[in-house]
């Protein structure tokens, strides 16, 4: 009874934050500039192309309490890559790049799923100050 509760609960306090999304891909969705991108792609094209980063995540097992090397962030994020290295963004070569999209994606659009596939020493611990 614990784990699902722990899971809504988690789900419940990393709501997704659509608006939080596009302001990160505009503000660091080129990584080759300091400064913001110019002009984004359709909103609704960031946003499907980051609903498939977060539908990739969701079939991931949980990390809890492994720590292994293929839980932490490199190692999924590679394992993500590789699942989408035939398929371009409908915006092309562009900005935001790919590694952008992801990223923001798993941070504001399912950050609970994200959440709860990083690995923990102690399952559930708040983070340390």
């Amino acid at each position: 009874m614990a784990v699902p509760v722990t899971v809504l609960g988690v789900h419940v306090t990393h709501p997704r934050d659509e608006d939080g999304y596009l302001t990160y891909l505009k503000q660091y969705g080129d990584p080759h500039s300091d400064g913001p991108v110019l002009v984004l792609p359709p909103a609704a094209d960031l946003l499907a192309e980051g609903d498939a980063a977060c539908d990739w995540m969701r079939e991931q097992p949980y990390a809890l309490w492994r720590t292994d090397s293929q839980y932490h962030f490199p190692a999924v994020y590679e394992r993500y890559e590789q699942h989408v290295a035939n398929r371009s963004p409908s915006w092309g070569n562009d900005p935001p790049e790919m590694g952008s999209v992801t990223a923001g994606a798993w941070a504001y659009l399912c950050p609970a799923d994200w959440e709860l596939r990083q690995p923990r020493r102690r399952p559930f611990a708040p983070n340390p100050d």
